[in-house]
């Protein structure tokens, strides 16, 4: 392959990658098998669209004799830099030609060209997620000084395939039971989120140059959000009146919707330290399953791919793993 030409372009012509969409291998929404693969292309193109629309964007073509052979995209992330207190970016999509992915000197344009443009604009860390499969990729980031944080994988549940009558409930302990969280759970939700997540092993905890504390202030604020309209649901397990353990939920986003996408996610799950092992994300996945099977036919959840127990719990319950992202962060200062 000819050495690829790195040209960024304004936000305003990103419409030129649609054309080439179809050739791309690594696509988000890879985990819903179901979908058609138009579908995909149509709510990538979009979901494109709406990176480049934020004022902070960048916008990169790798071109070869004029063909465009891959792009990247690139946002500031307003969120982990006003939680973190650092200025934090991430390369919201990285794609490269099916039939060059052999070749890592296309990526490793893609990824130097953002680096450098990003650097200038006094971002102190990027982050990307990778498909696991995309070696080329994953190749050129580590090249480029990036590091793996953490390896999340996908579950899928399938209610069209598996109606929820046929899902064997979990043993109870005694007292414990579910409900919808309201605002005034929150306080006891923030000591859970602190206590569980205090030594959790993402990506947050995984990254030695992050703020003491990073991981911390990031799922309290996770929590705090979901009751301010990032959620649709908060589910809590209680005992004996005590919250042990709550569970994010969300309906398909709109731009999903617009697609037709038929999803339902629980995004974060997090039970206090006293009642770990003790069969309460169980009781808690299987309750929320009951309570919001009417949104949709799909449910999807991430978890560590280290994390053995709710790998367990997953697969108990009837979830089946569908796909699986890696987090790379690169520190462009001290």
């Amino acid at each position: 392959m000819s050495k690829p030409t790195i040209t960024r372009i304004d936000p305003a012509e990103i419409d030129v990658v649609k054309e080439v969409l179809p050739k791309f291998r690594f696509k988000p929404l890879s985990h819903l098998a179901y979908l058609k693969r138009a579908q995909v292309d149509n709510y990538w193109m979009d979901e494109i669209r709406e990176a480049v629309a934020d004022a902070s964007s960048m916008a990169f073509l790798a071109s070869v004799s004029d063909r465009i052979v891959g792009f990247a995209v690139y946002a500031q992330s307003a969120w982990d830099t006003r939680v973190i207190g650092r200025r934090i970016g991430a390369i919201k999509h990285l794609a490269t030609e099916t039939e060059n992915l052999s070749d890592g000197n296309l990526v490793k344009a893609l990824v130097e060209a953002t680096v450098r443009n990003v650097a200038e604009c006094g971002i102190e860390c990027l982050t990307v997620k990778v498909h696991p499969r995309d070696t080329a990729t994953i190749h050129a980031l580590e090249r480029n000084g990036f590091l793996l944080m953490d390896t999340l994988v996908d579950y899928l549940f399938d209610f069209s395939r598996t109606p929820f009558d046929r899902v064997i409930a979990p043993r109870r302990i005694s007292g414990l039971s579910t409900r919808l969280g309201t605002p005034a759970d929150l306080p006891e939700i923030l000591e859970i989120a602190e206590r569980a997540f205090k030594n959790h092993f993402g990506r947050y905890n995984a990254d030695s140059q992050m703020p003491p504390g990073a991981a911390k202030d990031v799922y309290r604020e996770w929590a705090r959000s979901s009751f301010r309209g990032w959620a649709d649901w908060v589910v809590v397990a209680e005992i004996r009146g005590r919250i042990g353990g709550y569970a994010i939920w969300k309906k398909a986003s709109a731009l999903e919707a617009k697609h037709g996408i038929d999803i339902l996610r629980c995004n974060l799950a997090a039970i206090h330290p006293h009642f770990v092992g003790r069969g309460v994300f169980a009781v808690l996945t299987y309750d929320g399953m009951r309570m919001l099977r009417e949104y949709a036919n799909h449910v999807t959840s991430p978890t560590h791919v280290t994390h053995r127990a709710i790998h367990h719990v997953l697969f108990e319950l009837g979830w089946r793993i569908s796909g699986a992202r890696h987090s790379f962060h690169k520190w462009l200062t001290p």
